[in-house]
């Protein structure tokens, strides 16, 4: 994420509604991106931009036109329940909600014990998300792609009696299962799962790829060339995933994808690898905001290796190769720094040649976006 600072000279970070510094209100406007350092003025539960504009030189012959207030806001009705600190133009109704939680269908059960702060973790782990497709243009009323089916979340919880709540994507809602904000639930299923990661954000980023699949693939140009690199996706989905867990992946899947996971069918391959992107992308740049400097050697990655036969690297292709070199030695860096905690690698997985050919892919189809 990117660095902001406070009027007062201190860190603000992207979920803060409070300088922990100097005490003033402070949030996420999802019009500019940016945060906003905020004043209580005016009627009481509207925000004002502390901004001030700068003095203009007045002049001999005029007067110096007056400078234009600063816009108002008002915190998400939500800031109080799920810890929402994203802002809204201040003539807006105190109870509404911000673009981030009118995604949210349903949400978790609050008269069940734990589920207030499973909720937190959720909407906070869901903003996170949609900050970075609000970036990319993915995401948001402004958008260049509006889908028929916008993306909702429904967060449910295992009940006596009831199904198992499945986390997945039908139709434009994605379904988390509860348990999953609580830790040592996800970690005690990320061990019976043998997975090397399990993280909340990632479900997030998984489930979304799903979704996009669906208007960025299916029935597009794309489809062809998502064929060719990660499989045919209508061979039986559901076959395919009860052998994955009855069987495992298939011997030597590290050599074409991401994880043991995305082996068990083209869309969790396509998901997997979209996950990881975002993964990519939102922490080179939180490292290039902070200037993280490191003396780690970048590896050399040869950009031939996402040309097909016959075909000269391009520009864009050793941008891309680059963009990977950073990332390389930022997490040799960032495990080196957990392992020195005496925890997990903080990314333990391994980009090969067929990996690195379908992430640039991922990545040819989100630049088209724009």
């Amino acid at each position: 994420m990117r660095t902001y600072l406070c009027i007062c000279g201190q860190p603000v970070f992207f979920n803060n509604s409070v300088c922990i510094s100097c005490g003033r209100a402070v949030g996420f406007d999802p019009v500019s991106r940016d945060m906003r350092e905020l004043d209580m003025t005016g009627e009481e539960g509207v925000l004002q931009q502390a901004l001030v504009p700068a003095p203009q030189k007045r002049s001999l012959f005029r007067r110096a036109p007056k400078a234009p207030a600063p816009p108002l806001y008002r915190f998400c009705g939500n800031l109080h329940t799920c810890g929402c600190n994203w802002l809204l133009p201040a003539d807006t109704d105190p109870a509404a909600l911000c673009p981030s939680c009118v995604t949210t269908r349903v949400i978790p059960d609050l008269s069940l014990t734990g589920n207030s702060e499973r909720w937190i973790r959720l909407e906070t782990a869901k903003r996170r998300l949609l900050f970075t497709l609000l970036d990319l243009g993915l995401w948001g009323p402004n958008a260049p792609v509006q889908p028929v089916l916008p993306m909702t979340f429904d967060f449910l919880q295992n009940l006596p009696g009831q199904p198992a709540v499945l986390t997945g994507h039908v139709n434009g809602v994605i379904t988390l299962n509860v348990e999953e904000a609580d830790d040592a639930l996800r970690e005690k299923t990320r061990l019976e799962m043998r997975e090397p990661y399990r993280s909340l954000l990632g479900h997030f980023r998984h489930e979304s790829g799903h979704y996009y699949w669906e208007i960025l693939i299916r029935g597009t140009p794309w489809i062809e060339e998502y064929r060719a690199l990660f499989g045919d996706e209508s061979s039986d989905y559901a076959a395919a995933l009860q052998n994955n867990y009855t069987q495992g992946p298939p011997p030597g899947w590290e050599e074409n994808h991401i994880s043991a996971y995305a082996a068990s069918h083209p869309w969790e391959d396509w998901a997997e690898t979209w996950a990881h992107w975002l993964h990519m992308r939102d922490t080179l740049e939180t490292a290039e905001a902070a200037q993280c400097q490191s003396n780690i050697v970048q590896p050399k990655i040869d950009a031939a290796l996402l040309c097909e036969e016959g075909q000269t690297p391009t520009p864009e292709m050793q941008a891309f190769c680059d963009r990977i070199s950073r990332w390389v030695a930022l997490t040799t860096l960032v495990n080196e720094l957990t392992r020195s905690m005496g925890q997990p690698d903080a990314y333990p997985f391994v980009c090969g040649g067929q990996v690195l050919k379908k992430l640039y892919f991922i990545d040819r189809v989100i630049s088209s976006v724009k």
